[in-house]
């Protein structure tokens, strides 16, 4: 795998530098996108604001220029909001939105010529988050749900040009992820997985080929109670996050 290249956003982030790592052992080319401040001493990666779309079409085809190809785009990079709905301005909801759901939308778009040309695949990490109605988080909800259901939607058309698509869902991650507010504690409903479980889950998803990558006990009985029982989903949802409280 020495001439496969993959780039990686919010790849100074946990699951990021996770995902940089087992690529790099994997044998594949890496590169990894995040602000410049995040990227020092490390020459694996670039600093990109993927909230400029300027500096993303800059730089994504620098390295499609350098490289020729992108066999991989993974999608790391995202912004939570801790707290309820009345916690947080537009302020806060924009730019949860414009990290976790226009840095995708940007960096896809400018990498689609090097895609093509690899036949390769875009890997979302999406959440539980972007398919059920987690309490606790609603601008983090609403911006995985809208980039999840933009990778759903353009799945086919993506794969008329040779470009594959995987969307990976884990629960909640240890060490939580990168906030742009908080207005309240963070609480998980269920067991949390590690960046190294995501990482070894979605190789493993993108070697299959698979469309959808469940991680850990709770993404996958959420995934399954939502859709077939919704109002127990949110039932089993509020006991638990009470019972996480309250051992707290």
């Amino acid at each position: 795998m020495a001439d496969r290249v993959a780039v990686v956003t919010g790849a100074a982030g946990q699951i990021g530098r996770c995902l940089v790592d087992t690529l790099t052992a994997r044998g594949y080319d890496v590169v990894g996108l995040d602000l410049p401040a995040a990227c020092s001493g490390d020459p694996r990666l670039r600093g990109c604001d993927l909230t400029d779309d300027e500096q993303v079409a800059s730089v994504v085809a620098g390295i499609v220029d350098a490289k020729r190809r992108i066999d991989l785009l993974i999608h790391s990079a995202g912004l939570s909001a801790i707290g309820s709905f009345t916690d947080h301005d537009m302020t806060v909801h924009r730019k949860v939105m414009d990290v976790t759901h226009f840095g995708a939308v940007s960096v896809t778009q400018a990498a689609l010529p090097g895609l093509r040309k690899a036949r390769g695949r875009v890997v979302l990490i999406g959440s539980v988050t972007g398919f059920a109605p987690v309490l606790g988080r609603p601008p983090y909800v609403a911006a995985k749900h809208a980039v999840t259901g933009l990778f759903t939607a353009i799945r086919p058309e993506l794969e008329q040009q040779g470009i594959g698509v995987t969307i990976v869902h884990p629960t909640f991650v240890t060490g939580g992820m990168s906030e742009a507010a908080r207005g309240g504690e963070r609480t998980t409903s269920g067991p949390e997985v590690t960046p190294q479980d995501v990482a070894d889950a979605l190789l493993d998803g993108v070697a299959h080929g698979r469309d959808l990558v469940l991680v850990g006990r709770t993404a996958k009985l959420s995934w399954t109670v939502n859709r077939l029982a919704p109002g127990l989903y949110v039932k089993l949802m509020l006991r638990r996050l009470r019972s996480e409280r309250g051992a707290a």
